[in-house]
């Protein structure tokens, strides 16, 4: 009998050379007990490298010892997952409330490649063509809400986070160039204009914010939204920026002065996505109300709303020759629409989740989808066909649990969701 325990015991497990028991607990620790002499040579504490402390810490369900014998994994009820160096006690990762959700997609200027930026902190570099990650992009703190290439540069990338900064990125070493300050809240969406000197971004501290990218100043703070900024575009001859919000409204401004030029009002719900026509003569909107509206850009009047998604409609993208929108919603499909007559030219399905960001190739006949199933999807627009799936690998990709000892089936079904396996 192990002494020391005065609360429940959820989990158990032996390492490999058996010498050593690990045992995770209702009172939020994990310990590591001499099995011949039975005392206790560790106690890790689930919220030891928290700011917030004890207070934030949760009891550990699940407990797994690496086949090697150097780590152990501990999931808590909050479930927060940490890996554990054995010898030391010291937490190597701590994985919160775990979820890859790919929450935007971007092409570069060339579209021969393609940048994913998820709830994992992380912005990913992909080759179309092998479908094989080039780069991690590592230095956000919270979730990277949006990506977007440079127009008129393969090479520089900027990313916007719930951390409540911007990053600008070399592409091609992964090198960090500048990180941008100055919203109080996350950052939702960047964009740049369409000569790239300007960056704009969208905050849910209910502002937008242009910015010298390449000096870091703030040029324009943009204020009248009552709620979340949800997205923004610029225009292509880049005098205008449209930003769409969590109180329901368009706003459109003048770049140059900073200055609201009109206000659209029609959405019945969150304005989750904006985008004009590459011709810049219409506006495109969509929202939580299941549509979305064509405007236009001169007069403000609404010409015309595309029904026919059952949920809330979270982005869209124009064709490069502006005929057809592409749309993506909560009800997991995306939907290519003919701008002329409103009707549904095809209708793309296999993700199983939210579809969270859309965007076409630049120069070949592909649409990209990103979800909140943790995969993205290239789609052929002349077949409709799925050309290629890319995934995101998982915190424990790979890791071999085969020989894993103390595990129960559901514990063993719950790392391999995470990207273990069971292989000879």
């Amino acid at each position: 009998t192990l002494p020391d325990y005065n609360s429940h015991v959820w989990s158990v497990a032996f390492s490999p050379d058996g010498k050593t028991l690990v045992t995770g607990s209702e009172d939020t620790t994990v310990k590591i007990w001499d099995v011949a002499t039975g005392k206790c040579l560790q106690t890790l504490h689930e919220y030891s490298n928290s700011p917030l402390g004890n207070s934030y810490a949760s009891r550990i369900w699940l407990v797994a010892v690496n086949p090697d014998g150097q780590t152990l994994l501990s999931v808590s009820e909050n479930q927060t997952m940490k890996l554990w160096d054995i010898h030391t006690g010291q937490c190597l990762r701590t994985v919160e409330g775990y979820s890859n959700w790919i929450l935007s997609v971007a092409f570069s200027p060339d579209g021969e490649m393609l940048a994913s930026s998820s709830e994992d902190q992380r912005v990913i570099l992909w080759d179309i063509d092998r479908g094989q990650c080039l780069q991690t992009l590592s230095g956000h703190t919270n979730l990277v809400s949006s990506v977007t290439f440079a127009p008129k540069d393969d090479q520089i990338l900027a990313s916007s986070s719930d951390d409540t900064t911007i990053k600008l990125w070399d592409a091609n070493t992964g090198e960090c160039l500048q990180t941008l300050w100055g919203h109080d809240s996350w950052v939702h969406a960047v964009s740049f204009s369409p000569e790239g000197e300007i960056l704009a971004s969208a905050s849910r501290d209910q502002t937008v914010k242009l910015w010298d990218w390449h000096t870091g100043e703030c040029l324009h703070t943009l204020e009248g939204h009552i709620h979340h900024v949800k997205t923004i575009s610029f225009s292509p001859c880049g005098k205008i920026l449209a930003s769409g919000s969590h109180d329901n409204t368009i706003k459109l401004w003048d770049v140059s002065t900073g200055t609201c030029l009109q206000t659209l009002l029609g959405q019945g719900d969150w304005v989750l996505s904006v985008v004009f026509s590459p011709g810049g003569n219409l506006l495109a909107s969509a929202s939580g109300d299941q549509t979305i509206k064509l405007w236009d850009v001169e007069t403000g009047q609404c010409l015309q709303t595309l029904s026919g998604h059952t949920s809330r409609v979270r982005t869209i993208a124009f064709s490069p020759d502006g005929k057809s929108l592409a749309s993506g919603s909560d009800d997991q499909t995306v939907q290519l629409w003919d701008i002329s007559t409103g009707t549904v030219l095809k209708l793309f399905q296999g993700h199983h989740k939210a579809i969270r960001s859309i965007a076409f190739s630049p120069n070949r006949p592909v649409l990209v989808s990103s979800s909140e199933d943790e995969t993205i999807k290239l789609w052929n627009l002349d077949t409709g066909d799925c050309i290629k799936t890319l995934r995101i690998d998982r915190p424990y990709e790979g890791m071999n649990i085969k020989n894993a000892i103390g595990l129960t089936k559901a514990q063993k079904n719950t790392l391999k969701a995470l990207g273990a396996v069971e292989k000879d």
